[in-house]
């Protein structure tokens, strides 16, 4: 910590960061900080304004009020045999691990418009306002591990199931500690079927092919129906 206080921070030329209260964020969902960077050999500052929101919420925090009910595509993923493959690995080494693996989940989510809403355990859950998006993603995932594995990192297997459907997109929590929730149908579909199928495998609902089918045909073929 550096010595001397706030006064000592500021003539270091330091960020400085003001959190405002509920009551003074405009959304009225979380805090809203406004980072201040001042330079040391300039009279100039710079400031950005944040919310701690996920990135697709926050869009339609900014267009309507919440909660609002929106068609989202459901994208589950997780490190299959996780248990097995961290035995005998350090507490950091077991983290290092998971982090690799979500590092790769998340660039792909961003990359085809998606976003991430949980961390969990060796999951996270992803949602997409595109069906066709979410499932490139699962596949830019497998892809990823497979050619991380051919270059002869650790093998990393993740499973995926992919659901679509109506979600009510609301928020949870205290003025304390607050956040975005999903809930409906699909995602509880999504989350059961993960369970159901082998390492490297990715299981869609049928609503899931039927949208593939008109937003992209080529990836329809990708999936079989599984009796």
């Amino acid at each position: 910590m550096l010595q001397g206080g706030l006064q000592a921070w500021q003539q270091a030329g330091y960020p400085r960061v003001t959190i405002q209260s509920d009551q003074e964020a405009e959304s009225g969902l979380a805090p809203t900080v406004t980072i201040t960077t001042a330079s040391a050999a300039a009279n100039s500052t710079a400031t950005h304004t944040h919310t701690f929101l996920p990135g697709l919420v926050e869009n339609y925090v900014n267009k309507q009020s919440l909660p609002t009910q929106k068609e989202l595509t459901i994208l589950f993923v997780d490190i299959a045999d996780s248990t097995t493959t961290v035995v005998g690995k350090s507490p950091e080494e077991a983290l290092e691990f998971v982090q690799r693996f979500m590092g790769i989940v998340t660039d792909a989510a961003l990359a085809y418009c998606g976003d991430v809403k949980d961390y969990e355990g060796d999951g996270a859950l992803l949602y997409f306002e595109s069906v066709a998006e979410a499932a490139q993603a699962a596949l830019s995932i497998r892809d990823t591990l497979a050619r991380q594995q051919a270059e002869g990192q650790t093998p990393l297997h993740a499973r995926f199931s992919l659901s679509v459907g109506d979600i009510v997109i609301g928020v949870i929590g205290t003025p304390l500690r607050r956040s975005v929730a999903l809930n409906g149908p699909s995602i509880n579909l999504a989350a059961r079927l993960l369970k159901q199928i082998p390492p490297g495998g990715i299981i869609a609902t049928k609503s899931v092919v039927e949208h593939l089918h008109q937003e992209a045909p080529p990836l329809a073929e990708r999936f079989a129906l599984w009796n």
